[in-house]
């Protein structure tokens, strides 16, 4: 209970910040008290949300998902958020996180696994099929699109290859906006991902990578 009245005072204290501008409405206001209420998950909205499988949701300890609290830009009220678990799929989060208005979040099947200090900014869209792991305190920009699968069989010289394979993303990342995360990759902790970059193979930890195929352009002493 004391966990719930905390996320509640935080909840509205979001949701007055947004109502000042514009931003929100009561109904969106009451809305968003559904899914703690009504199914004891803690997740809360603030603007337009279509959530589906919320009972594969899995919290840690602590762990919040909050959608479309943040401050806006580029969205507006008449915006939508999706997260949708279909029956094969999962999504765990292991702290704090924060989806802005406009993502696009599709669990097929598998795990989406998202780290505590997560943010999502708007349009981003992520589609799993096998796994997407998110450490902690990344930082993933508008328009990125992150996918662990090529959603169609592809042959070379008569060899099928794997339509699927995990995608990892270690702590404290930074995907600049527009950039894409293609299936199989690992991004080393403290890595930046330049906006628009198309990432097919692994980046090391504090790399500096851009272009497409990103490659790398230097290193990260720190990001904030």
């Amino acid at each position: 209970m004391g966990a719930f009245r905390s996320d509640l005072r935080e909840y509205v204290q979001h949701v007055r910040a947004l109502h000042g501008g514009g931003e929100t409405s009561a109904l969106a206001f009451v809305a968003g008290l559904r899914y703690p209420l009504a199914y004891g998950k803690p997740i809360w909205t603030g603007s337009r949300t279509i959530i589906e499988g919320h009972e594969r949701f899995e919290f840690a300890p602590g762990g919040v998902m909050r959608v479309g609290l943040g401050s806006f830009g580029l969205s507006t009220k008449h915006d939508s958020s999706v997260v949708r678990v279909h029956p094969e799929g999962r999504l765990r989060c292991e702290g704090v996180v924060s989806l802005q208005r406009g993502v696009r979040v599709v669990v097929d099947s598998g795990l989406l696994q998202l780290g505590h200090g997560v943010n999502i900014n708007g349009f981003a869209k992520i589609l799993v099929r096998e796994r997407v792991s998110i450490g902690e305190h990344c930082t993933i920009s508008w328009n990125t699109q992150i996918m662990d699968n090529d959603f169609h069989p592809i042959v070379v010289d008569g060899v099928q290859q794997p339509q699927s394979a995990p995608v990892v993303i270690e702590d404290h990342v930074w995907i600049g906006a527009g950039a894409i995360v293609l299936k199989g990759v690992t991004i080393g902790e403290g890595a930046i991902v330049a906006a628009g970059a198309v990432v097919t193979r692994d980046v090391p930890a504090k790399a500096i990578v851009a272009g497409s195929p990103a490659k790398g352009v230097g290193t990260a002493d720190t990001w904030s």
